[in-house]
């Protein structure tokens, strides 16, 4: 008989916790995840801290020791400005007030001799220039009479003694203090009256076939020697010193007495037909022309004139304008040498008498402007005072580089 075997089953119904064994189940749950928390807390904070800043740390460099190398860089955030509203105030740009150029050029003549400082009196002027709103001064540097008021390096000057005692030792350097000073600088040279370097006979008037110097005067009476307006020797020299001016810095040259001596008509006929001849102006047109050229098309050349010689009808220099190589002619104008009347080559008289003084400038220049119309060339007054170049402004005149004497 086989043996029956028997299965045991699993209860249907589990056997219930007891109470007081669930309550500790629950809390020793709670405790391990507190426990577990705060561990995380621990140690992930230090783990998180050194991730955040470690773009900021340097970084050791393996290829030795003591260097680092910088953190890689990132692109700056592009940030927008908040856009402008209408009621929001913004701080006016400063207004930035532009000097006007000055006005008027102050001529300026140099008193020489030993002793004398031409440096510190030219300080001086160029001071009273800029405090009274001039716009350049010009300097006498060749006067009346031949005297080079500079360290000339022309030999001929040097020779003749023209370079007196107390002159200008360094030209570029007045020309550069000048411009410094917001001026511009001129120069002015009288360009045929030399009674020095003109002993040389290689540069003066001479009588007709003959090495003799004609003089203005016998010499009992101290007569000089003249510049001789036809002599290539002459143009030469006179040239030369102009160069010097232009090269040192000076941005204008004016040459003034362009004229003849006062020749007697026995003078005119012991110095000859160079002389006698109706074209002899050609000659003062030519050595102005050489002047012009010296001193360089980059600089302003003018020619000066006395206003009495206008009028008069013996400015010489002007009886071909156009032939002149420059676009200014300065009138020089002095109501003591203008006198009460001007008599002319034909034996007529321009009379002034009853005039006041604001009337004569004006007549004056009026007969002036029409003598030089059609010329092409621009007048601009040399006056003694400012109040005349005002005046004339008033009446229309351009005065903007008027000389002031």
């Amino acid at each position: 008989m086989k043996r029956r075997k028997i299965k045991k089953s699993k209860p249907m119904f589990k056997k219930r916790r007891s109470p007081a064994k669930t309550v500790l189940n629950v809390l020793l749950i709670a405790a391990l995840l507190a426990g577990i928390a705060f561990l995380g807390y621990s140690v992930g904070k230090p783990i998180v801290q050194f991730l955040r800043d470690r773009p900021n740390r340097e970084v050791s460099n393996p290829d030795g020791p003591g260097i680092t190398t910088a953190p890689p860089e990132t692109e700056p955030a592009i940030t927008t400005a908040p856009p402008e509203t209408s009621g929001a105030e913004t701080e006016p740009e400063p207004i930035v007030e532009e000097k006007s150029p000055g006005k008027g050029i102050l001529y300026v003549s140099i008193p020489a001799g030993s002793g004398f400082d031409a440096g510190a009196y030219i300080d001086q002027r160029i001071e009273q220039a800029v405090q009274n709103g001039y716009g350049g001064i010009e300097l006498d540097l060749v006067s009346v009479g031949g005297k080079i008021l500079f360290n000339t390096a022309n030999e001929l000057a040097v020779r003749s003694s023209a370079v007196p005692a107390g002159a200008i030792p360094d030209l570029k350097a007045i020309a550069d203090k000048i411009t410094a000073a917001g001026l511009i600088p001129y120069a002015r040279v009288s360009a045929l009256t030399d009674h020095l370097a003109s002993w040389d006979k290689s540069i003066c008037y001479l009588f007709e076939n003959s090495t003799s110097t004609w003089l203005d005067e016998s010499v009992s009476n101290g007569g000089k020697p003249w510049i001789s307006a036809f002599s290539q020797a002459a143009r030469d020299y006179v040239s030369l010193t102009v160069k010097e001016i232009s090269d040192a810095g000076f941005e204008g040259v004016i040459a003034a007495e362009l004229e003849f001596p006062p020749f007697r008509n026995s003078d005119l006929n012991y110095v000859g037909q160079i002389v006698k001849s109706a074209d002899r102006y050609k000659g003062l047109i030519e050595f102005s022309n050489c002047l012009a050229d010296a001193a360089g098309q980059e600089k302003t050349y003018a020619v000066e004139v006395d206003a009495e010689d206008i009028l008069s009808g013996r400015a010489e220099i002007l009886k071909d304008p156009a032939a002149l190589n420059c676009s200014v002619i300065y009138v020089r104008y002095s109501s003591a040498a203008v006198g009460t009347r001007i008599s002319k080559p034909d034996g007529s008289e321009i009379s002034y008498e009853g005039l006041s003084e604001a009337d004569k400038l004006n007549v004056v220049f009026k007969t002036v402007t029409e003598a030089l119309a059609g010329s092409g060339k621009k007048m601009i007054p040399a006056v003694a005072e400012r109040s005349e170049a005002e005046a004339l402004e008033a009446l229309g005149y351009d005065v903007e580089n008027y000389i002031e004497y």
